[in-house]
C-alpha cells in the first residue's frame, strides 16, 4: 500500500467515523422527539398542563436529525436514483457518468456547506437566536446543515476518486 493509498484509507476511516457519529446522534434526536411528543400529550390531555417547549424542541431536533443523517444517506447511496441513461450505456461509460454525477454532487454540497458555514459564523458573531419561548443560539442548530452537506460532499468526492474497479453499476439508490 503506497503512501497515498494509506492516507486515503485513513481519511476514509475518519470520514466513516464522523458519519457514524452523525447516525448515532440523529437516532438519539429521533428518540428524544418521541419522548417530547409523549410528554406533551400526557401533560396536555391528562393533566391539562401543556408545555411551552415541546414543539420548539421537536422542530430543532428534527432539523438536527435530518442533516446529521444526510452523510449516511450519501455514503450508502440511499438517495433516489433514476437510471434511465445509465442503463443504456456500456459499463465504462456508465462508470464515467457516475463519476461526473458524483463530482457535480460534490461541488453542489461543498457550495451549500460553505454558504451555510458563512451563515453560521454570521449567526455566532451577531448573537442571533431562535424566535421561541426559550431562545437558543441559531448557529447551534444551523451548524448541522454545514456538517451534513460538508460530509455528504466528501462522500461524493470519495466516489470520484474511487478506483474504476470499485464502481458498480448497481451501486446504491432506490430505483
Amino acid at each position: 500500500m503506497s503512501f497515498s493509498s494509506a492516507t486515503l484509507a485513513g481519511f476514509q476511516r475518519a470520514i466513516c467515523t464522523l458519519t457514524q457519529f452523525g447516525v448515532m446522534v440523529s437516532g438519539s434526536a429521533l428518540g428524544l422527539i418521541v419522548c417530547a411528543y409523549i410528554y406533551e400529550v400526557v401533560s396536555r390531555y391528562f393533566f391539562d398542563r401543556p408545555t411551552l417547549w415541546a414543539s420548539d424542541l421537536v422542530a430543532f431536533l428534527l432539523c438536527l436529525s435530518i442533516f446529521l443523517i444526510l452523510p449516511h444517506v450519501s455514503q450508502t447511496h440511499g438517495h433516489i436514483k433514476i437510471p434511465l441513461l445509465e442503463e443504456r450505456l456500456s459499463d465504462q461509460r456508465a462508470g464515467q457518468l457516475r463519476r461526473l454525477v458524483a463530482l457535480i454532487s460534490f461541488i453542489v454540497c461543498l457550495t451549500v456547506a460553505v454558504i451555510s458555514g458563512l451563515e453560521n459564523i454570521r449567526q455566532f458573531v451577531g448573537s442571533i437566536t431562535t424566535i421561541s419561548v426559550y431562545p437558543l443560539p441559531k448557529w447551534i442548530i444551523s451548524s448541522a446543515m454545514t456538517y451534513g452537506f460538508g460530509l455528504s460532499g466528501i462522500h461524493f468526492l470519495l466516489e470520484v476518486v474511487k478506483p474504476s474497479s470499485a464502481l458498480q453499476r448497481s451501486a446504491g439508490g432506490f430505483s
